[in-house]
């Protein structure tokens, strides 16, 4: 009798922890749209640059950094200073994909990104495309990635879109489990966005090639730190700057 209790109670809390597992994974990015980034604490006037930074936890991140004032968009605008208002409009485990699990367009801040007429549009999405439920080549990246492009292209206060390969995924492929990104697919996102930026004349930022070789910016291998965030800050600092003059 006590044998039989004891499975019993075991299938209890295999079942118990399976149904959490499920509910976390499910639930998880429809939480994270729905606390996404605070940007009606900033004032913006009439004059100032707007530049929208579209992404996912990268940009958002809710794992590693410990406020909003860690991301990249708030530090860019730190750097930036007066006359350039960045907000951010990274939704974590969103994709660029229509067809993927979680598209990026779905979701809340995709239109108020559309709705904030930027003037600079940066648009750094990929990583979550690579996983094994999202990926099925480059031509369907390119042709979605495109599709979700041509949006902010559409948009009359636009006069800069600035097109970033996501950073390197520093974990191990060999233990990638299905619906986990894929770091080896990683380059192939990386080319993808190079090719679509040089056919549409647009500014291409190469932050997989930046990043590769440090590690030590994603203490989780996928999500920057405070200061893997101020790399990224300067990164874009320097080609909006730069082009600019």
């Amino acid at each position: 009798m006590r044998e039989l209790l004891r499975k019993n109670w075991l299938k209890i809390v295999v079942v118990f922890v399976l149904v959490l597992l499920v509910l976390i994974f499910v639930g998880l990015p429809y939480f994270n749209s729905a606390a996404g980034p605070d940007n009606d604490n900033e004032e913006v006037n009439a004059d100032d640059t707007r530049i929208a930074a579209i992404g996912d936890s990268i940009t958002y991140d809710l794992y590693v950094a410990a406020s909003e004032d860690d991301f990249y968009p708030q530090q860019l605008d730190d750097l930036l200073g007066d006359g350039y208002v960045v907000h951010n409009f990274g939704v974590s485990n969103y994709a660029a994909q229509s067809s993927s699990d979680f598209p990026y367009e779905t979701t809340e801040e995709y239109q108020k990104s559309l709705d904030f007429n930027p003037e600079i549009v940066i648009i750094m999405l990929g990583t979550n495309d690579t996983k094994a439920t999202n990926w099925d080549g480059s031509e369907q990246f390119k042709e979605e990635y495109i599709e979700l492009l041509e949006t902010y292209q559409n948009l009359s206060s636009v006069s800069r879109i600035i097109l970033a390969s996501p950073p390197p995924a520093f974990i191990d492929n060999e233990v990638t489990i299905s619906g986990s990104i894929d770091p080896g697919v990683m380059v192939n996102v990386r080319d993808t966005v190079e090719e679509v930026a040089n056919e549409f004349d647009l500014e291409f930022v190469d932050v997989y090639e930046k990043m590769t070789g440090h590690s030590e910016y994603f203490p989780d291998g996928i999500h920057p730190d405070e200061e893997g965030s101020a790399e990224l800050a300067d990164i874009f600092y320097q080609q909006i700057v730069d082009e600019a003059d």
